[in-house]
């Protein structure tokens, strides 16, 4: 099975570490930032890409990456946009509009 984790914060972290029990799952992961939570905190080495997703590229994105599931990291969303008046909001709705558009089974985590 191939996941695409998009984010890397500390919910995507805890995915991580969970997957990463289960030899037979493939992970690619990407995030905004270089050095997600998921990287200092050693759980991978690096990202597997840099990319920021957005429901108008999110099906270009997922035909190159081929997963059977795509998982959204919502603390990884709140963590860019937190600085902005109705940041939170504004990530629930972006990453809400990025699962009803994707063409492929997507999970917020």
């Amino acid at each position: 099975m191939r996941i695409w984790l998009i984010g890397a914060d500390q919910a995507g972290a805890e995915a991580l570490r969970q997957l990463q029990k289960n030899a037979a799952i493939e992970v690619f992961v990407t995030d905004m930032i270089d050095r997600p939570r998921a990287v200092t905190d050693r759980v991978i080495d690096k990202l597997d890409a840099l990319e920021n997703v957005t429901p108008m590229n999110v099906n270009i994105l997922a035909r190159r990456i081929r997963p059977d599931l795509i998982l959204i990291d919502s603390s990884a969303a709140k963590r860019n946009l937190t600085r902005l008046s109705g940041g939170m909001v504004y990530a629930e709705a972006l990453q809400n509009e990025i699962a009803a558009t994707a063409d492929y089974p997507c999970i917020i985590i």
